[in-house]
């Protein structure tokens, strides 16, 4: 039933844009002020965060499965939180094919704001940054569900949206939270793209400090896949690395998959 779920809200989200009232950041600006800017320590808010995920889960299980299935696909579509971002993206192809590059900049940067790297600049912090924006709403989003199920994936969208509201307690705890999907991640890139250069990146970086998170992860993803940023207009650069994030979800669908058939998941 996993891996169905999986494949519904991944084909929900190919074919239909969620309206921006049923995106998960839009319930969660409705919460009271304290909720929506925690001032506690991330200590915490972590305590918080996993305790939130039990009440979740327990009340989906406590439900008919005829209730607790349909709610868990609505959960979760919404937790992708991706419409901005897909629409952003969708713009900025636009302007490479017009040759645009003044609105190919401008959008680019509506993708760049939530990276927080200063590693990268011109075209390859365009391309990080949408590798960060898929890890985000994908798979960090996959990796918690087969992980804690839904009320992990919601904890992890509230976490996220303190840290795009710029909470610093949240911005520390959110780079731990990070730390192992983004290796995980990673290990996906180095498996479906260039594997005896991305590999030993990953090998590398895979005890570096969280904080590194999103320069290591773009270090994988530039070394599986080779791409030239030095034509400003070209949108093949942008295309190359979007494609190399598709292969990665396939890839961890396949190994859902996988561990399903060997009965280590159901």
């Amino acid at each position: 039933m996993m891996l169905i779920t999986l494949l519904l809200i991944l084909a929900l989200d190919r074919v239909v844009m969620l309206p921006a009232t049923w995106q998960l950041d839009t319930w969660l600006a409705k919460l009271p002020a304290a909720a929506r800017a925690p001032s506690l320590p991330w200590p915490l808010l972590l305590v918080g965060l996993v305790l939130a995920t039990i009440a979740v889960d327990c009340a989906l299980y406590l439900l008919p499965w005829v209730l607790s299935w349909p709610l868990t696909v609505l959960l979760l579509w919404a937790a992708l939180n991706s419409t901005q971002l897909r629409q952003q993206y969708r713009q900025m192809l636009n302007a490479f094919s017009r040759g645009d590059l003044q609105a190919a900049d401008l959008y680019s940067q509506g993708i760049e704001q939530p990276l927080t790297s200063a590693t990268y600049s011109g075209r390859e912090r365009t391309l990080m940054a949408l590798l960060w924006a898929n890890y985000r709403h994908y798979c960090a989003v996959l990796f918690f569900y087969v992980l804690a199920g839904t009320g992990a994936v919601l904890a992890y969208g509230l976490l996220r949206y303190w840290h795009n509201q710029e909470q610093p307690e949240a911005r520390r705890l959110i780079k731990l939270v990070d730390w192992l999907p983004v290796r995980f991640t990673a290990l996906g890139f180095a498996f479906v793209g260039h594997y005896s250069r991305a590999m030993p990146r990953w090998l590398e970086g895979l005890l570096k400090h969280p904080s590194d998170n999103e320069d290591y992860l773009g270090q994988v993803a530039l070394a599986a896949e080779e791409v030239d940023c030095s034509e400003p207009c070209s949108d093949k650069p942008v295309l190359n690395m979007v494609a190399l994030a598709k292969r990665n979800l396939l890839f961890f669908l396949c190994l859902v998959a996988a561990l399903i058939l060997l009965g280590f998941l159901v």
